[in-house]
Protein backbone atom coordinates (compact mmCIF):
# COMPACT_ATOMS: atom_id res chain seq x y z
CA UNK A 1 0.00 0.00 0.00
CA UNK A 2 2.87 2.84 1.15
CA UNK A 3 4.26 1.94 -2.55
CA UNK A 4 1.39 2.28 -4.08
CA UNK A 5 1.23 5.34 -2.59
CA UNK A 6 4.83 6.39 -3.47
CA UNK A 7 4.38 5.24 -7.30
CA UNK A 8 1.15 7.54 -7.31
CA UNK A 9 3.49 10.73 -6.32
CA UNK A 10 6.20 9.52 -8.83
CA UNK A 11 3.30 10.14 -11.54
CA UNK A 12 1.69 12.80 -11.05
CA UNK A 13 4.98 14.29 -10.02
CA UNK A 14 5.57 13.50 -14.02
CA UNK A 15 2.56 15.48 -14.96
CA UNK A 16 3.33 18.65 -13.10
CA UNK A 17 7.12 18.14 -14.84
CA UNK A 18 5.63 18.02 -18.23
CA UNK A 19 3.44 21.15 -17.05
CA UNK A 20 6.39 23.24 -15.69
CA UNK A 21 8.14 22.39 -19.02
CA UNK A 22 5.31 23.57 -21.33
CA UNK A 23 5.40 27.04 -19.04
CA UNK A 24 8.96 27.59 -19.20
CA UNK A 25 8.61 27.64 -22.91
CA UNK A 26 5.66 29.33 -23.67
CA UNK A 27 5.81 31.92 -20.63
CA UNK A 28 9.61 32.50 -20.43
CA UNK A 29 8.66 36.18 -20.65
CA UNK A 30 8.56 35.66 -16.99
CA UNK A 31 12.27 34.72 -16.42
CA UNK A 32 13.19 38.07 -17.41
CA UNK A 33 11.18 40.10 -15.16
CA UNK A 34 12.82 42.70 -12.55
CA UNK A 35 9.50 42.66 -10.24
CA UNK A 36 8.17 39.17 -9.41
CA UNK A 37 4.95 38.60 -8.41
CA UNK A 38 3.76 36.08 -6.06
CA UNK A 39 2.45 33.68 -9.18
CA UNK A 40 6.42 34.06 -10.17
CA UNK A 41 7.51 32.98 -7.25
CA UNK A 42 5.31 29.77 -6.68
CA UNK A 43 6.39 29.34 -10.50
CA UNK A 44 9.76 29.19 -9.42
CA UNK A 45 9.14 26.63 -6.54
CA UNK A 46 7.92 24.39 -9.26
CA UNK A 47 11.10 24.61 -10.78
CA UNK A 48 12.82 23.64 -7.55
CA UNK A 49 10.47 20.92 -6.42
CA UNK A 50 9.65 19.37 -9.93
CA UNK A 51 12.16 19.69 -12.32
CA UNK A 52 15.86 20.53 -10.28
CA UNK A 53 15.10 17.94 -6.93
CA UNK A 54 14.45 14.84 -9.28
CA UNK A 55 17.91 15.42 -10.73
CA UNK A 56 19.39 15.68 -7.41
CA UNK A 57 17.42 13.21 -5.92
CA UNK A 58 19.23 10.73 -8.78
CA UNK A 59 22.42 12.25 -8.15
CA UNK A 60 21.95 10.82 -4.98
CA UNK A 61 20.90 7.55 -5.95
CA UNK A 62 23.92 7.19 -7.75
CA UNK A 63 26.20 8.29 -5.51
CA UNK A 64 25.33 6.16 -2.58
CA UNK A 65 25.48 3.22 -5.44
CA UNK A 66 29.01 4.63 -6.06
CA UNK A 67 30.60 4.34 -2.85
CA UNK A 68 29.01 1.17 -2.04
CA UNK A 69 30.68 -0.31 -4.92
CA UNK A 70 33.80 1.36 -4.05
CA UNK A 71 33.87 -0.26 -0.73
CA UNK A 72 32.85 -3.76 -2.18
CA UNK A 73 29.07 -4.34 -1.36
CA UNK A 74 26.13 -3.69 -3.93
CA UNK A 75 22.67 -2.05 -3.60
CA UNK A 76 20.61 -5.39 -2.88
CA UNK A 77 17.37 -3.31 -4.38
CA UNK A 78 16.26 -0.16 -5.06
CA UNK A 79 13.67 2.28 -6.46
CA UNK A 80 13.65 5.67 -7.92
CA UNK A 81 10.62 7.51 -8.30
CA UNK A 82 11.74 11.54 -9.04
CA UNK A 83 10.34 12.75 -5.61
CA UNK A 84 12.20 9.77 -3.84
CA UNK A 85 14.12 6.39 -3.78
CA UNK A 86 15.02 3.28 -1.39
CA UNK A 87 17.98 1.82 -1.61
CA UNK A 88 19.39 -1.23 0.60
CA UNK A 89 23.15 -1.75 0.92
CA UNK A 90 24.38 -5.67 0.81
CA UNK A 91 27.78 -7.30 0.50
CA UNK A 92 29.30 -4.68 3.01
CA UNK A 93 32.14 -6.28 4.96
CA UNK A 94 31.48 -4.37 8.27
CA UNK A 95 28.41 -2.64 9.46
CA UNK A 96 30.52 0.22 9.99
CA UNK A 97 30.30 0.82 6.21
CA UNK A 98 26.43 0.89 6.01
CA UNK A 99 25.96 4.26 7.69
CA UNK A 100 28.81 6.40 5.03
CA UNK A 101 27.32 4.87 2.35
CA UNK A 102 23.76 5.23 3.03
CA UNK A 103 24.82 8.71 3.83
CA UNK A 104 27.08 9.77 0.71
CA UNK A 105 24.37 11.08 -1.48
CA UNK A 106 23.01 13.36 1.44
CA UNK A 107 26.33 14.42 1.49
CA UNK A 108 26.89 15.00 -2.33
CA UNK A 109 23.58 16.71 -2.80
CA UNK A 110 24.39 19.26 0.29
CA UNK A 111 27.88 20.04 -0.95
CA UNK A 112 26.44 20.89 -4.34
CA UNK A 113 23.65 23.33 -2.61
CA UNK A 114 26.36 25.15 -0.61
CA UNK A 115 28.53 25.13 -3.93
CA UNK A 116 25.76 27.47 -5.40
CA UNK A 117 25.83 29.92 -3.04
CA UNK A 118 28.98 31.80 -4.14
CA UNK A 119 26.78 32.50 -7.30
CA UNK A 120 24.67 34.72 -5.68
CA UNK A 121 27.30 36.88 -4.66
CA UNK A 122 27.58 37.78 -8.22
CA UNK A 123 24.10 39.07 -7.88
CA UNK A 124 22.17 37.41 -10.85
CA UNK A 125 18.87 37.99 -12.57
CA UNK A 126 16.17 38.36 -9.59
CA UNK A 127 14.43 35.08 -11.21
CA UNK A 128 17.76 32.70 -11.54
CA UNK A 129 18.40 34.46 -7.73
CA UNK A 130 15.37 33.17 -6.39
CA UNK A 131 15.80 29.41 -8.18
CA UNK A 132 19.21 29.27 -7.07
CA UNK A 133 18.05 30.61 -3.45
CA UNK A 134 15.28 28.02 -3.45
CA UNK A 135 17.38 25.40 -4.14
CA UNK A 136 20.15 26.02 -1.52
CA UNK A 137 16.80 26.29 1.33
CA UNK A 138 14.81 23.37 -0.19
CA UNK A 139 17.93 20.71 -0.53
CA UNK A 140 19.31 21.73 2.99
CA UNK A 141 15.89 21.87 4.45
CA UNK A 142 15.49 18.21 2.99
CA UNK A 143 18.47 16.88 3.98
CA UNK A 144 18.74 18.09 7.61
CA UNK A 145 15.25 18.53 8.65
CA UNK A 146 12.56 16.70 6.36
CA UNK A 147 14.87 13.17 5.46
CA UNK A 148 14.77 12.31 8.88
CA UNK A 149 11.39 12.42 9.73
CA UNK A 150 9.92 11.16 6.54
CA UNK A 151 12.54 8.04 6.22
CA UNK A 152 11.38 7.27 10.40
CA UNK A 153 7.73 7.58 9.54
CA UNK A 154 7.75 5.65 6.43
CA UNK A 155 7.05 8.03 3.70
CA UNK A 156 10.36 8.68 2.36
CA UNK A 157 13.40 6.51 1.76
CA UNK A 158 14.92 3.87 4.49
CA UNK A 159 17.89 5.57 4.86
CA UNK A 160 17.63 6.56 8.58
CA UNK A 161 15.53 3.48 9.31
CA UNK A 162 18.73 0.81 8.15
CA UNK A 163 21.07 3.17 9.33
CA UNK A 164 19.36 3.45 13.21
CA UNK A 165 18.43 -0.46 12.58
CA UNK A 166 21.72 -2.17 11.07
CA UNK A 167 24.75 1.09 11.42
CA UNK A 168 27.99 0.50 13.65
CA UNK A 169 26.45 0.99 17.21
CA UNK A 170 29.05 3.27 17.87
CA UNK A 171 27.74 5.69 14.79
CA UNK A 172 24.93 6.05 15.45
CA UNK A 173 24.97 8.70 18.69
CA UNK A 174 27.66 11.04 16.62
CA UNK A 175 25.46 10.66 13.77
CA UNK A 176 22.08 12.01 15.49
CA UNK A 177 24.38 14.99 17.23
CA UNK A 178 26.50 15.95 14.29
CA UNK A 179 22.55 16.10 11.74
CA UNK A 180 21.07 17.68 14.88
CA UNK A 181 23.67 20.66 15.11
CA UNK A 182 23.89 20.92 11.30
CA UNK A 183 20.03 21.02 11.41
CA UNK A 184 20.32 23.92 14.21
CA UNK A 185 22.47 26.07 12.53
CA UNK A 186 20.68 25.66 9.38
CA UNK A 187 17.56 26.85 10.74
CA UNK A 188 19.01 29.86 12.73
CA UNK A 189 20.86 31.07 9.66
CA UNK A 190 17.68 30.86 7.34
CA UNK A 191 15.76 32.73 9.88
CA UNK A 192 18.89 35.43 10.63
CA UNK A 193 16.95 38.98 9.46
CA UNK A 194 20.38 40.46 7.91
CA UNK A 195 20.17 36.92 5.63
CA UNK A 196 16.52 37.42 4.09
CA UNK A 197 17.21 41.14 3.81
CA UNK A 198 20.06 39.63 1.94
CA UNK A 199 18.29 37.37 0.02
CA UNK A 200 15.27 39.74 -0.28
CA UNK A 201 17.58 42.04 -1.99
CA UNK A 202 18.40 39.26 -4.92
CA UNK A 203 14.81 38.26 -5.66
CA UNK A 204 13.14 41.57 -4.99
CA UNK A 205 16.00 44.13 -5.82
CA UNK A 206 13.25 47.14 -6.07
CA UNK A 207 10.89 45.95 -2.40
CA UNK A 208 14.36 45.89 -1.01
CA UNK A 209 15.77 49.67 -2.29
CA UNK A 210 12.17 51.11 -0.73
CA UNK A 211 12.42 49.31 2.18
CA UNK A 212 16.27 50.19 3.21
CA UNK A 213 15.38 54.03 2.21
CA UNK A 214 11.98 53.50 4.39
CA UNK A 215 14.12 51.99 7.45
CA UNK A 216 16.07 55.19 6.87
CA UNK A 217 13.81 57.66 7.05
CA UNK A 218 12.34 55.57 10.53
CA UNK A 219 15.64 55.83 12.31
CA UNK A 220 16.14 59.57 10.97
CA UNK A 221 12.19 61.09 11.82
CA UNK A 222 10.38 61.12 15.09
CA UNK A 223 8.19 57.61 16.09
CA UNK A 224 4.75 57.89 13.65
CA UNK A 225 1.85 55.48 12.66
CA UNK A 226 1.98 55.92 9.03
CA UNK A 227 5.73 55.77 9.17
CA UNK A 228 5.85 52.32 11.14
CA UNK A 229 3.19 51.11 8.80
CA UNK A 230 4.83 52.26 5.48
CA UNK A 231 8.06 50.13 6.75
CA UNK A 232 5.76 47.28 7.84
CA UNK A 233 4.12 47.31 4.36
CA UNK A 234 7.43 47.22 2.67
CA UNK A 235 8.75 44.60 4.85
CA UNK A 236 6.10 42.75 3.62
CA UNK A 237 6.81 43.31 -0.44
CA UNK A 238 10.04 42.20 0.32
CA UNK A 239 8.67 39.37 1.64
CA UNK A 240 9.60 39.59 5.44
CA UNK A 241 6.45 38.95 6.96
CA UNK A 242 7.92 38.00 10.50
CA UNK A 243 9.28 41.72 10.78
CA UNK A 244 6.10 42.97 9.38
CA UNK A 245 4.35 41.21 12.19
CA UNK A 246 6.87 42.64 14.36
CA UNK A 247 6.30 46.41 13.41
CA UNK A 248 2.17 45.65 14.23
CA UNK A 249 2.97 44.62 17.94
CA UNK A 250 4.61 48.20 18.42
CA UNK A 251 2.36 49.64 15.76
CA UNK A 252 -0.34 48.71 18.48
CA UNK A 253 1.10 49.30 21.49
CA UNK A 254 2.32 52.65 20.60
CA UNK A 255 -1.01 54.20 18.11
CA UNK A 256 -3.53 51.59 19.09
CA UNK A 257 -6.25 53.79 17.91
CA UNK A 258 -4.59 55.23 14.80
CA UNK A 259 -6.30 53.76 11.29
CA UNK A 260 -2.84 52.75 10.30
CA UNK A 261 -2.73 49.96 12.97
CA UNK A 262 -6.01 48.64 12.00
CA UNK A 263 -5.38 48.42 8.18
CA UNK A 264 -2.26 46.69 8.98
CA UNK A 265 -3.76 44.42 11.03
CA UNK A 266 -6.11 43.59 8.25
CA UNK A 267 -3.21 43.04 6.22
CA UNK A 268 -0.86 40.79 8.35
CA UNK A 269 -4.23 38.32 9.27
CA UNK A 270 -4.75 38.29 5.26
CA UNK A 271 -1.22 37.22 4.60
CA UNK A 272 -1.02 34.74 7.33
CA UNK A 273 -4.32 33.17 5.82
CA UNK A 274 -6.37 33.89 9.07
CA UNK A 275 -9.53 35.49 6.46
CA UNK A 276 -11.91 35.76 9.21
CA UNK A 277 -9.68 37.85 11.68
CA UNK A 278 -8.96 39.77 8.40
CA UNK A 279 -12.27 40.17 6.95
CA UNK A 280 -13.37 41.65 10.86
CA UNK A 281 -10.42 43.95 10.62
CA UNK A 282 -11.13 45.31 7.37
CA UNK A 283 -14.34 46.16 8.00
CA UNK A 284 -13.87 47.98 11.04
CA UNK A 285 -11.14 49.79 9.63
CA UNK A 286 -13.71 50.78 6.61
CA UNK A 287 -15.96 52.06 9.68
CA UNK A 288 -13.31 54.22 11.21
CA UNK A 289 -14.55 58.47 11.40
CA UNK A 290 -13.77 59.88 7.79
CA UNK A 291 -13.38 57.06 5.78
CA UNK A 292 -15.52 57.26 3.28
CA UNK A 293 -15.50 57.42 -0.85
CA UNK A 294 -12.94 55.01 -2.74
CA UNK A 295 -10.95 53.84 0.28
CA UNK A 296 -14.07 52.64 2.30
CA UNK A 297 -15.09 50.55 -0.84
CA UNK A 298 -11.17 49.21 -1.65
CA UNK A 299 -11.50 48.05 2.32
CA UNK A 300 -15.04 46.71 1.83
CA UNK A 301 -13.77 44.55 -1.07
CA UNK A 302 -11.00 43.60 1.24
CA UNK A 303 -13.04 41.93 3.52
CA UNK A 304 -15.17 40.24 0.45
CA UNK A 305 -12.29 39.14 -0.40
CA UNK A 306 -11.38 37.76 3.15
CA UNK A 307 -14.77 36.39 3.15
CA UNK A 308 -14.86 34.80 -0.59
CA UNK A 309 -11.22 33.10 0.52
CA UNK A 310 -13.20 32.01 3.98
CA UNK A 311 -15.87 29.92 1.10
CA UNK A 312 -18.44 32.42 3.06
CA UNK A 313 -20.22 33.33 -0.37
CA UNK A 314 -22.79 35.16 1.02
CA UNK A 315 -20.66 37.67 3.01
CA UNK A 316 -18.63 37.98 0.39
CA UNK A 317 -21.70 39.19 -1.72
CA UNK A 318 -22.85 41.31 0.84
CA UNK A 319 -19.88 43.30 1.34
CA UNK A 320 -19.60 43.79 -2.47
CA UNK A 321 -22.87 45.03 -2.95
CA UNK A 322 -21.61 47.66 0.47
CA UNK A 323 -18.76 48.32 -1.53
CA UNK A 324 -19.99 49.20 -4.87
CA UNK A 325 -22.48 51.54 -2.67
CA UNK A 326 -19.44 54.14 -2.19
CA UNK A 327 -17.55 53.41 -5.12
CA UNK A 328 -19.26 51.83 -8.44
CA UNK A 329 -16.45 51.12 -10.18
CA UNK A 330 -14.67 49.12 -7.48
CA UNK A 331 -13.10 46.38 -9.67
CA UNK A 332 -12.15 44.35 -7.18
CA UNK A 333 -15.48 43.89 -5.35
CA UNK A 334 -17.20 43.39 -9.24
CA UNK A 335 -14.45 39.82 -9.77
CA UNK A 336 -15.18 38.89 -6.49
CA UNK A 337 -18.96 39.11 -7.21
CA UNK A 338 -17.69 37.33 -10.96
CA UNK A 339 -16.29 34.64 -8.24
CA UNK A 340 -19.26 34.54 -6.12
CA UNK A 341 -20.96 33.91 -9.13
CA UNK A 342 -18.94 30.92 -10.82
CA UNK A 343 -19.22 28.81 -7.54
CA UNK A 344 -22.81 29.17 -7.39
CA UNK A 345 -23.18 28.55 -11.12
CA UNK A 346 -24.63 31.31 -12.21
CA UNK A 347 -22.69 32.08 -15.56
CA UNK A 348 -24.99 34.52 -17.11
CA UNK A 349 -24.65 36.81 -13.74
CA UNK A 350 -20.75 36.62 -14.11
CA UNK A 351 -21.03 37.41 -17.62
CA UNK A 352 -23.03 40.24 -16.65
CA UNK A 353 -21.12 41.33 -14.31
CA UNK A 354 -17.84 41.45 -16.99
CA UNK A 355 -19.22 43.20 -19.65
CA UNK A 356 -20.05 45.72 -17.06
CA UNK A 357 -17.10 46.14 -15.88
CA UNK A 358 -15.80 46.49 -19.25
CA UNK A 359 -18.16 48.79 -20.28
CA UNK A 360 -17.11 50.99 -17.61
CA UNK A 361 -13.49 50.95 -19.14
CA UNK A 362 -12.10 48.88 -16.11
CA UNK A 363 -8.85 47.18 -15.99
CA UNK A 364 -9.68 43.22 -14.94
CA UNK A 365 -5.88 42.50 -14.06
CA UNK A 366 -5.76 42.48 -10.54
CA UNK A 367 -3.16 40.39 -10.01
CA UNK A 368 -1.49 42.35 -7.86
CA UNK A 369 -3.94 44.30 -6.08
CA UNK A 370 -5.44 41.22 -4.20
CA UNK A 371 -7.03 41.79 -1.62
CA UNK A 372 -6.71 45.74 -2.45
CA UNK A 373 -4.27 47.84 -3.87
CA UNK A 374 -1.99 48.94 -0.76
CA UNK A 375 -0.16 51.77 -1.80
CA UNK A 376 -2.99 53.03 -2.97
CA UNK A 377 -5.16 52.65 0.16
CA UNK A 378 -1.89 53.86 2.24
CA UNK A 379 -1.59 56.97 0.17
CA UNK A 380 -6.20 57.79 0.89
CA UNK A 381 -5.51 56.71 4.62
CA UNK A 382 -2.41 59.38 4.10
CA UNK A 383 -4.66 62.25 2.78
CA UNK A 384 -7.02 61.37 5.23
CA UNK A 385 -4.55 61.97 8.27
CA UNK A 386 -2.97 65.01 6.76
CA UNK A 387 -6.70 66.07 6.26
CA UNK A 388 -7.64 65.75 9.85
CA UNK A 389 -4.28 67.14 11.09
CA UNK A 390 -5.19 70.23 9.37
CA UNK A 391 -8.54 70.84 10.41
CA UNK A 392 -6.99 70.28 14.63
CA UNK A 393 -4.80 73.34 13.55
CA UNK A 394 -7.20 75.37 11.86
CA UNK A 395 -9.88 74.71 14.59
CA UNK A 396 -10.15 77.84 16.75
CA UNK A 397 -9.01 77.34 20.53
Amino acid sequence: MNNLYLWCVSGITILIALNTIWRLIFERDRLAKEDLGEDDRVFAWRIVIFLIFPLLNLLDLHATTTVCELLGGYLKSWNYGFLWYQAVPAGLASNELVIPVLFAGSIVTTLFALCLTPSLLFRPHPFLATVIGYTISFVLALNLLADPLLSLIGLGGLRWQIALSYGAPQQRMPLIAVHAVLALVYLLIVRNSHVRLWFSSLSRPQATAQLRQALSSLQANPLSARLLCSVAILYDGAGLRGQSKNLLRTLKGQFPYSPFSYFLDALVAYRRRHYKAARKAFVYTSDYPGIDGELKASLLAAGACSAFADNDLIGALNLCERALEFDHQCVISRMVKVDVFLRQQKKEQAADEILVAMHMGLSLEISDKIPLDIDRAYNLLLELEEAKSIRHILQPS
